[in-house]
């Protein structure tokens, strides 16, 4: 009933897959894996869908709007009286996050392995293999150091974490708690809790596949969530 609901008010928004669909319907093409996290606040141009692909395995969040064309000659038309026509082909490739309330403005190609910053505005194209944010989007860093970056916070992120549960409700979380930073201390042969899974899943079979091979080949920090929760008190 909720569903049937969301879908007559929402129609083709009512969830990623269908504004997916809907998209593919026009002609826009969507890669498998893409995921569109809050439909009803994203715009995603299809006035010429032909004008506009988007890769497989991108991420796009809350007030992403993508952009073919452009309605700004309404002034020149004002001013000097022509219908000047405006348009430009948009194409995101494989392995893209797209942060919230980012505009990616017409003529833009994203490369592929892609992270895009929150409130950024896409103006030219982004190469392969960097992080990108800023209005217009300026190159932070390489997806390289920003990996090691991530890495070398995992810790310190995981302590704020317990931390704060412990201010907040007067007792240690839960292993729950812990679902994206299981790989600080689960054993790596043993089978993995739902949560845990879910998160390897994550992007699909193929992405499964090799989460599943590097994490048992990079061995715990901790001998198991004990030892885990007793380095995080202190």
């Amino acid at each position: 009933m909720k569903r049937l609901i969301k879908k007559l008010i929402y129609k083709e928004k009512a969830s990623s897959q269908d504004y997916i669909n809907y998209l593919r319907k026009k002609g826009v093409i969507v890669g498998e894996g893409t995921v569109i996290f809050d439909p009803v606040s994203t715009l995603i141009d299809a006035t010429r869908p032909f004008l506009v692909k988007i890769g497989k395995n991108v991420q796009i969040t809350r007030g992403v709007t993508i952009l073919t064309h452009g309605y700004d000659w309404s002034v020149l038309k004002g001013k000097y009286g022509n219908v000047l026509g405006s348009a430009g082909e948009v194409e995101i490739g494989d392995n893209v996050f797209i942060g919230m309330q980012t505009t990616i403005l017409k003529g833009v190609k994203v490369g592929c392995d892609v992270i895009i910053g929150a409130n950024s505005l896409v103006n030219k194209n982004l190469e392969s293999g960097y992080v990108y944010a800023g209005n217009p989007a300026k190159k932070i860093c390489s997806i390289e150091d920003y990996y090691s970056k991530r890495v070398s916070e995992q810790e310190s992120e995981a302590k704020l974490i317990y931390k704060k549960h412990v201010e907040r409700f007067g007792k240690e979380p839960p292993i729950e708690t812990f679902s994206e930073f299981f790989w600080l201390f689960w054993e790596r042969e043993k089978p993995l809790p739902k949560g845990f899974e879910k998160m390897m899943k994550l992007l699909g079979e193929e992405s499964f596949a090799l989460s599943m091979k590097v994490f048992k080949k990079s061995p715990p920090k901790y001998n198991g969530f004990d030892e885990f929760i007793k380095e995080m008190k202190k």
